[in-house]
């Protein structure tokens, strides 16, 4: 930045010297001058001018996947969707949370209450009105299979 500054004081000063004696050479060092001041702020206002990129590129972003997120069918509604499906027994604690990745949501439910208390998980991707799929069951802290792809 400094060397910038420098470099069109120098500039002002020989090109207000040569003002007096060749008037053409004057207009030419007048206009490298401005090039060249104008090559300084362009290159200043490029990180500010980045930053503001991500920024509304971050904000669409978040945006999109908010509005996708608020599209689908709730953790509770899919609960209650499985429960009327009667795909697992009344007593089975199902619950559902929702996740960032592969699956829209992870439910984990006892199969056996009464018996055992290893607990089973399965992913479900889900639309507006329904679950769409299930994956496999698996025994709870271990890693739940991506979805098919279509």
């Amino acid at each position: 930045m400094a060397f910038a500054l420098v470099l069109a004081i120098v500039i002002g000063y020989v090109v207000s010297g040569n003002q007096e004696r060749d008037p053409e050479q004057f207009h030419s060092a007048y206009r490298l001058a401005l090039k060249i001041v104008f090559a300084y702020v362009l290159l200043m206002l490029i990180p500010q001018v980045r930053a503001y990129a991500d920024l509304v590129i971050r904000t669409a972003r978040d945006s999109r996947s908010l509005s996708a997120r608020q599209r689908k069918l709730s953790a509770a509604d899919l609960e209650s969707s499985f429960a009327q499906a009667n795909r697992l027994p009344p007593n089975a604690d199902l619950r559902c949370k929702p996740v960032d990745h592969d699956w829209d949501y992870v439910c984990g439910y006892m199969p056996t209450p009464l018996q055992s208390k290893t607990r089973l998980e399965f992913g479900v991707s889900v639309d507006e009105k329904r679950w769409v799929d299930v994956s496999r069951m698996v025994p709870a802290g271990t890693i739940i299979p991506p979805p098919r792809p279509r």
